[in-house]
């Protein structure tokens, strides 16, 4: 999304100590178009349109010329700058005092820097720089596009899988420091909802199978192989009659998922990279099981697939993709992993009960 402030800044006597008199400088800034590239190594191009016009003592020299720098957008534009990234065609010196009407381009390399920015305006002049104006925008993700908004709600489709009402029990104990705990919270009770799952409470520890509740949460007793684990503990009644057993009822006593921790998660907002794994599909996958549903084969519009490579995303039935699939709705996808990240388990641990029949 591309937003643009318009700011109005005028140079203290302090900057313009040079000149005969003060001037000031009004000014816009608008981010025009940020592009894409379906290859992460490529350099994007940034275009703005700008306009500046002096306001300038006529006895007075008064050349200046457009320049325009980038900082990340938790920083603010300084007063002066510090390192261009673009300068604008100087005026004719002649005439420096004439309002003059920009398109500044520049490049971005998503692969060193993806996320918000700010484009700072600024008009250098003998006695100094001059804060103009500012815009905000967001170089995208390398060689990604997203389809769908940053946390889809929509409840999972009955052809995609079994929605279930039933409740859990969210931990935040362990959760890693850049996943953070607000966005974990967000990320499992949005899935759980779109399962059909029910939020009921918090958990003071990670979950553990066998202590009777229902739990989700990071833990460290996750198989080396796995990116997560939902565990199903129960009981199969099984009747018999003439020799045959046959199965009659099976009783879920205690449902547990956990998500292992030294994995280098994507969290977002965002897509993930060649080199990180999606959080929000394993989040995705391991509820599934929670809600009673089964893996699924490769290229299947699902997020039940048996393991997840990095790169590699389900969403919605409209926003995913998985290496190898032609029928991938993504437009332009992120690079190619050589391997799964990391294998999406359910292991089932019941006791059989037989009656004769």
């Amino acid at each position: 999304m591309l937003c643009a402030t318009v700011l109005v800044a005028g140079a203290s006597g302090a900057v313009l100590a040079n000149t005969a008199s003060a001037a000031t400088f009004q000014g816009s800034l608008r981010i025009a178009t940020v592009g894409r590239s379906t290859v992460p190594a490529e350099p994007i191009t940034v275009t703005a349109q700008a306009a500046v016009t002096p306001q300038c003592d006529p006895a007075t020299p008064c050349d200046w010329t457009p320049v325009l720098t980038t900082v990340a957008a938790a920083q603010q534009c300084q007063p002066a700058v510090t390192s261009a990234s673009w300068v604008g065609d100087p005026l004719d010196r002649t005439s420096g005092q004439s309002p003059q009407s920009l398109s500044p381009t520049w490049q971005e390399q998503p692969s060193a820097y993806a996320g918000p920015k700010r484009a700072c305006l600024y008009a250098r002049t003998a006695g100094g720089d001059v804060f103009v104006a500012e815009a905000d925008y967001t170089v995208p993700q390398p060689g990604s596009t997203r389809l769908g908004p940053d946390v889809p709600r929509a409840s999972i489709p009955r052809s995609v899988g079994v929605r279930r009402s039933q409740p859990y029990r969210l931990s935040t104990a362990l959760v890693p420091s850049d996943v953070g705990r607000k966005r974990f919270t967000l990320l499992v009770r949005v899935s759980a909802r779109r399962w059909g799952l029910r939020y009921a409470g918090t958990l003071a520890g990670p979950p553990r199978s066998g202590d009777g509740i229902d739990s989700i949460g990071f833990s460290r007793d996750v198989p080396s192989i796995a990116l997560g684990v939902t565990r199903l503990r129960g009981i199969r009644y099984y009747r018999e009659a003439g020799g045959v057993r046959r199965l009659v009822a099976t009783r879920i006593l205690e449902r547990d998922t956990s998500f292992a921790m030294a994995v280098p998660w994507n969290a977002g907002p965002g897509l993930p990279t060649g080199e990180t794994v999606d959080l929000q599909t394993v989040i995705l996958h391991e509820l599934g099981h929670f809600a009673g549903n089964g893996h699924v084969r490769d290229c299947v519009d699902s997020p039940m697939w048996a393991g997840l490579g990095t790169g590699e995303w389900w969403h919605s039935p409209d926003d995913w993709f998985q290496l190898g699939c032609a029928s991938t709705p993504a437009t332009s996808v992120p690079p190619a992993s050589a391997a799964a990240a990391g294998a999406l388990l359910v292991q089932r641990s019941f006791r059989d009960v037989t009656t004769a029949g």
